[in-house]
C-alpha cells in the first residue's frame, strides 16, 4: 500500500503573503524538512534561491520537474508558481531577494538549477547563520550580502530538468513510473491503458515532453540515480532499486547521458550538465 504523503503547510511563511515586502532586500532562512513531504503549489512575492545543503528535493515548476540533489540550488523568479516534494529528509538553506534590488544590482531572474561550489557552499551557510533580518544595509553585512549574490550569479548551471506531459492520464502514468522505476513500463501496456494505439501514444508523449517515451523512462530512472548517490548508496545497490539488468547496463546508461561513470560522477566536486530536456 502505497504511503500517504503529508503536506508541508509550514514551507511558506507570512512574508510570502502576494504583496508583503522583505525587511531588507535580501532575507536568508534554514529549516529542516521531512522526508516524502510536499508543499502546496504556491508563489513568492519575492526571487527565491533555494539550496540543498543535505537531502534530496524535486521541485516542480509548470510541467517540468527538476531533480536538486545536495549541493545544487535552484533559482525561482517571483510570482512563479512551483510545487516542492522531498526525496529525503532536507536541510534547506533559501534566500530571498527583493526583484527591484535584484535588478538594480545586475541580476537577470531566469528559472535555473546550479550546481554549488564548496565557497558559495561556505559563505550561504554563513549568511543564513550570522546575517540578521533587520541587516544594515550600508555596512559590513550589506557589502556581505551583494557579494554573495555576485557569487550565486556566477555558479554554473546544471540542467536536471524532465518536462513532464500536460496530459492527465499521462501524468498519472509518469507519477506512476516514477514511483516504481525498478518496473518495465512497457509502452504497449500503458497505451493500452490510456486508451491509445501505440502510434498514437507515441505520437501525444513526444508533442507533451519533446522526447519518446523510452528516452524519458531512462532519463527518469538516471536522475533518480543522482539523488541514490548522493545518499552513498553503492552503484550495485542503485542498479538493482532501478530496475538496470546488472551493474554494467546501469553504468553504460549513466555514462551516455552524463559522460562519467557513476562513481566519477559521485566523486566530482562539481558534476558535470546534462541536457534532460529538449
Amino acid at each position: 500500500m502505497a504511503r500517504t504523503r503529508k503536506l508541508l503547510y509550514a514551507f511558506r511563511s507570512e512574508s510570502d503573503v502576494e504583496g508583503a515586502k522583505l525587511a531588507r532586500p535580501v532575507f536568508f532562512r534554514s529549516f529542516m524538512m521531512a522526508e516524502d513531504v510536499q508543499s502546496e503549489v504556491h508563489a513568492h512575492p519575492f526571487i527565491q534561491f533555494h539550496y540543498a545543503r543535505e537531502g534530496a528535493l524535486y521541485v516542480t515548476v509548470e510541467n517540468t520537474s527538476y531533480i536538486m540533489p545536495a549541493c545544487y540550488g535552484l533559482w525561482i523568479p517571483a510570482h512563479v508558481p512551483h510545487h516542492v516534494h522531498t526525496a529525503s529528509e532536507v536541510f534547506l538553506e533559501s534566500v530571498d531577494i527583493d526583484p527591484d534590488f535584484y535588478a538594480a544590482s545586475g541580476g537577470t531572474p531566469e528559472l535555473k538549477l546550479v550546481a554549488v561550489t564548496d565557497f558559495a557552499r561556505s559563505f550561504i551557510h554563513h549568511a543564513t547563520q550570522t546575517i540578521p533580518e533587520f541587516y544594515d544595509e550600508d555596512g559590513k553585512e550589506g557589502r556581505l550580502v551583494t557579494s554573495l549574490l555576485d557569487v550565486l550569479n556566477d555558479l554554473p548551471e546544471a540542467r536536471f530538468g524532465m518536462t513532464w506531459p500536460t496530459a492527465p492520464a499521462l501524468q498519472d502514468m509518469c507519477q506512476t513510473i516514477s514511483e516504481s522505476p525498478d518496473q518495465p513500463h512497457l509502452m504497449e501496456e500503458w497505451a493500452e491503458r490510456v486508451g491509445m494505439s501505440p502510434r498514437t501514444f507515441s505520437r501525444h508523449f513526444i508533442k507533451e515532453t519533446g522526447t519518446t517515451f523510452g528516452n524519458w523512462k531512462q532519463r527518469n530512472r538516471l536522475l533518480q540515480s543522482i539523488m541514490l548517490l548522493r545518499q552513498s548508496k553503492s552503484v550495485t545497490e542503485i542498479a538493482l532499486m532501478l530496475g538496470y539488468s546488472s551493474t554494467s547496463a546501469y553504468t553504460y546508461a549513466f555514462r551516455q547521458l552524463f559522460g562519467v561513470s557513476p562513481t566519477k560522477f559521485e566523486a566530482a566536486p562539481l558534476p558535470p550538465s546534462a541536457v534532460l530536456h529538449e
